[in-house]
């Protein structure tokens, strides 16, 4: 078969402009949606690194669970302990707070380390030995350390077929890194681009790089990070401003409550207790207020205070939508009703 990513820009374009156009989406979002579907394929079959990282997060809702139907651009990796020369025990047997914060430090430093000078090169081999090298720099994959988290990312400026400017939708893949979280329990599944389940189409016959297998994070265990990110920022201090782009959280609580995993997750608050745990240790603050992260004090829905911003943020937000979002109102309602529910679970 044929690899897409190699074909002639102009035959690219006008495959993803017809799928597009059938889909109801911006080209941008086909366009980007195989390149990020594409760079996961290539993460997970190089040999030096796919033992080593889980892909989570939105992205992987979106790709691996069918759960939220917004298009989420970033891919986030979270790499072992044991790639980078520590153990999960070593990590939750420190003896104190400072020991604790020095072991993070050292775990942060060599994941960026790990990152730059392992992963990068034997990414950027294989995707030369794809796409042969690149047109406008020296690199496929530039290393930077993010300002806001101080965590590796890795970003793909891919060989865009479009003449659109990117806007809000940049034209390059940040493949994100990180270390402290903990990576269990996790599943192999295949993911497919918007290109392979276009209707009308014989694409994911035609070529060969529309379909990927991934081991990403399970479900159950990404419902009790969601909902422990939207508890800690209900404690969030009135004079702390909420973050860019934070709506999406709420968007995807609110789906996944909408999705039938949910009652896997419910029944496992041995994972709510894991991620309370682990996020007191190493994700602590003054005010996240974890440990009321339970049965009978969750907090899902955001304070009054918070909500206009919140609206704004979600409004911005549209445009990456596959479908019609729900309203703002729905959403809150939907976290309502979770927060109610997960409230009334009998303790453990």
């Amino acid at each position: 078969m044929t690899s897409f990513a190699t074909l002639p820009p102009n035959e690219r374009a006008l495959i993803v402009n017809q799928v597009a156009g059938r889909a109801g989406v911006a080209p941008l979002i086909v366009e980007k949606d195989f390149w990020v579907c594409w760079a996961l394929g290539h993460i997970f079959s190089a040999v030096q690194v796919a033992p080593h990282v889980v892909f989570k997060g939105g992205t992987s809702l979106s790709k691996v669970h069918g759960v939220i139907q917004r298009f989420s651009e970033d891919i986030d990796l979270a790499v072992l302990p044991g790639a980078l020369g520590f153990s999960e025990q070593v990590l939750n047997d420190a003896p104190s707070a400072s020991a604790r914060r020095k072991l993070m430090q050292a775990v942060a430093a060599e994941c960026a380390r790990c990152v730059e000078a392992r992963f990068r090169p034997v990414l950027e081999g294989v995707f030369r030995v794809a796409l042969g090298p690149p047109q406008a720099g020296e690199h496929w994959l530039h290393f930077e350390i993010d300002a806001s988290a101080a965590t590796p990312n890795l970003l793909f400026a891919y060989p865009s077929a479009l003449p659109q400017p990117g806007g809000y939708i940049a034209k390059q893949v940040k493949l994100e890194f990180g270390a402290l979280t903990n990576q269990q329990p996790t599943g192999q599944h295949r993911i497919a681009t918007m290109l392979a389940t276009a209707p009308g189409t014989a694409l994911a016959q035609a070529f060969d790089d529309l379909q990927a297998d991934v081991t990403a994070l399970a479900l159950a265990r990404t419902f009790w990070e969601k909902a422990t990110i939207l508890h800690a920022e209900y404690h969030r201090p009135p004079k702390l401003p909420i973050r860019d782009r934070f709506a999406r959280h709420y968007a995807d609580f609110a789906a996944l409550w909408a999705h039938a995993g949910r009652e896997d997750a419910l029944r496992r608050l041995d994972l709510l207790q894991d991620v309370v745990q682990h996020k007191g240790r190493f994700f602590a603050s003054a005010w996240a207020n974890y440990a009321s992260a339970r049965p009978g004090s969750f907090r899902l829905v955001p304070p009054a205070h918070r909500r206009a911003v919140l609206a704004q943020d979600y409004a911005k937000m549209e445009p990456m939508f596959m479908t019609p979002p729900p309203a703002f109102d729905h959403v809150l309602g939907q976290l309502a009703e979770a927060e109610r529910a997960l409230n009334q679970v009998p303790k453990p």
